[in-house]
């Protein structure tokens, strides 16, 4: 079975690169996670929505989709996507939106916000999700995905290039949010607890936390 995650040390930097992409890594946006979170429909369309609501998600990718559809409006997509049970169907639904250039235009530029208020509910509100992302801390999270050069880096973890930012062929947009998520939780004094528990292991436990075949 194909590891999940891969945590790998550059040789020529000595940075720690945490590579992931499957969705038993818990830093995919297909990992189950359940978490309440208020939406941002007025950031996405202001236009159509004045009030926000909290509303329950099954995974980060279910928030992020779901204001995809309501960005354009589209209601019904959005419902369908709020009462889906897994995540392709959900990512599906944002794929064959009707977007036009200025939709498309306007979800590039609010996309990641909305994508950092999903992942925060999400490592907020689950304990474990939460210690394994502290079990990074001076790593760098990196969506090694091959088909995705936006919030990837457009290169599969397995290739050696993945370890060296000069050969991305993305932005990895998703692992910079996780790293700032990373830091502000990390900061909050409910969590210090998880941080005294986590600084007291080696950094090859942590490791072996990250890579194992199933993270929760």
């Amino acid at each position: 079975m194909q590891q999940h995650t891969r945590v790998q040390k550059s040789a020529k930097t000595e940075k720690v690169y945490v590579l992931f992409y499957e969705d038993d890594s818990c830093f995919s946006n297909f990992h189950p996670a359940n978490f309440e979170a208020e939406t941002v429909k007025k950031l996405v369309n202001p236009d159509m929505f004045k009030e926000e609501e909290t509303l329950k998600f099954n995974c980060s990718e279910q928030y992020f989709m779901y204001h995809k559809a309501l960005l354009v409006g589209d209601k019904k997509a959005a419902e369908f996507i709020h009462h889906s049970k897994h995540p392709m169907p959900m990512k599906m639904a944002g794929r064959k939106l009707n977007m036009n250039r200025n939709d498309i235009d306007k979800w590039s530029e609010k996309s990641r916000e909305v994508m950092y208020h999903a992942c925060l509910a999400k490592f907020s509100q689950n304990l474990e999700l939460r210690k394994l992302l502290f079990r990074t801390k001076d790593m760098i999270l990196v969506e090694a995905s091959g088909n995705d050069a936006i919030w990837g880096i457009g290169i599969w973890k397995e290739d050696p290039r993945a370890q060296n930012e000069e050969s991305w062929h993305g932005t990895n947009w998703l692992g910079e949010i996780l790293d700032r998520i990373r830091v502000e939780l990390w900061e909050k004094p409910e969590f210090q607890t998880e941080r005294e528990e986590i600084e007291k292991e080696t950094v090859e436990t942590r490791i072996m936390f990250l890579e194992a075949l199933k993270n929760i």
